[in-house]
């Protein structure tokens, strides 16, 4: 077996054991205890639920002895097999994305997402667990697909192909907190009031948006401060298919996005994600104009 195959082998165990343990865990109205801040995220804190899937993770590494170092959410958080320093793969897992959804009371939005990359950084799989659903989106090098794991279907899916900002898209942002929808409004309060009438705002946004976008439900995705630990994980499956995801200056340059080992913590100034090179400029380009309009003439 190779160890490509082995990788993913072991991201299909991981999705279906964090989501049994995850679901038996909610169903018994255990993993709300506060266990902490996370390191440059006033807004989020680390409970109990979100150790489930760091420690299924820790466990497979070994069975299946993958020397690999995995980074996770909170401080220091490196889950690590094999010889100190010398990993023949990197990781990055959000083992629950929906943690202050999850405290809070609501059955919504939790997920499980978990990349591995080669040790030149390049994406080997993605997986993506709905874990209310039960349905996986998986990426590899045989393509994109949604896997219902109650009923064993599994299909290919695409994204979107739209391309400018006056169709009916559907633009994601997570503006559940005032430290990103404050800078969001900023400067998309005027394409929100001017959207199609069948355009939507979707108001979440994380690691699994990725898988959104890599099926065709979000059309694109835009934030400010982007902590790299909510995109590392899940990014990889929507690149995968041609999304550009792209970091944007103030001038209107950018950059792919890439994984880089132990940033986790690190956060991107602004971040763009859409399903075309079209869509991606025209993010862009309004983008710059709004901000010239506010900061260079303090409109």
């Amino acid at each position: 077996m190779s160890n490509n195959q082995k990788i993913k082998d072991l991201l299909m165990e991981y999705l279906t054991e964090t989501t049994q343990e995850v679901r038996k865990i909610a169903a018994r109205g255990e993993g709300r205890e506060i266990l902490g801040d996370v390191i440059n995220r006033p807004e989020d804190l680390e409970i109990g639920i979100d150790q489930v899937g760091e420690e299924v993770l820790r466990k497979l590494l070994k069975k299946h002895d993958v020397k690999a170092t995995v980074f996770s959410e909170p401080e220091k958080r490196e889950i690590k097999n094999g010889e100190h320093g010398k990993p023949e793969f990197y990781g990055s897992i959000d083992p629950f994305d929906g943690s202050m959804l999850y405290l809070r009371g609501f059955e919504h939005n939790w997920y499980s997402v978990l990349s591995f990359f080669d040790k030149q950084r390049n994406p080997i799989c993605t997986g993506v667990s709905d874990i209310l659903n039960e349905k996986f989106y998986l990426s590899d090098e045989e393509g994109n697909y949604l896997l219902d794991t109650k009923s064993g279907k599994k299909k290919q899916i695409f994204p979107s192909r739209r391309k400018t900002l006056t169709e009916p898209l559907v633009l994601a942002s997570y503006v559940m907190s005032s430290q990103y929808s404050s800078k969001f409004l900023n400067i998309f309060e005027d394409l929100m009031k001017n959207m199609h009438s069948k355009a939507l705002l979707y108001p979440q946004g994380g690691s699994f948006i990725y898988a959104y976008l890599a099926s065709g439900l979000v059309d694109a995705y835009v934030m400010f401060d982007e902590p790299r630990s909510e995109i590392d994980p899940g990014f990889a499956i929507a690149k995968r298919v041609g999304c550009p995801i792209v970091s944007v200056n103030s001038d209107g340059s950018c950059e792919d996005y890439e994984f880089v080992p132990r940033k986790q913590h690190d956060k991107v100034g602004l971040l763009i994600a859409a399903v075309t090179p079209e869509l991606r400029d025209a993010l862009i380009n309004y983008y710059v104009k709004k901000y010239v309009q506010k900061y260079s003439f303090g409109t």
